[in-house]
């Protein structure tokens, strides 16, 4: 068979390894967000009003701290 026939088939069989790929990078990124929107939540809804608390007084570093736990529930870094 000549080359410029099986490179065809070559390329629409990486086709369905990239649409797993994207999924999966949408799935994590999903978690990631939904994991900061979490975050920044518990910062508004229960927060720290003295400033003690290293995690919630800050939104910033609760946003963080939920979007990374959001990271690990999507399993993002296993993949």
């Amino acid at each position: 068979m000549p080359p410029e026939t099986a490179a065809p088939a070559a390329v629409e069989a990486g086709k369905p390894a990239q649409g797993r790929k994207r999924k999966m990078i949408l799935h994590t990124l999903a978690y990631v967000v939904g994991g900061g929107a979490v975050g920044f939540a518990y910062h508004k809804l229960v927060g720290c009003s003295s400033g003690a608390c290293p995690i919630t007084a800050n939104p910033y570093i609760s946003t963080l701290y939920g979007a990374l736990i959001g990271l690990f529930a999507g399993g993002g870094l296993g993949r």
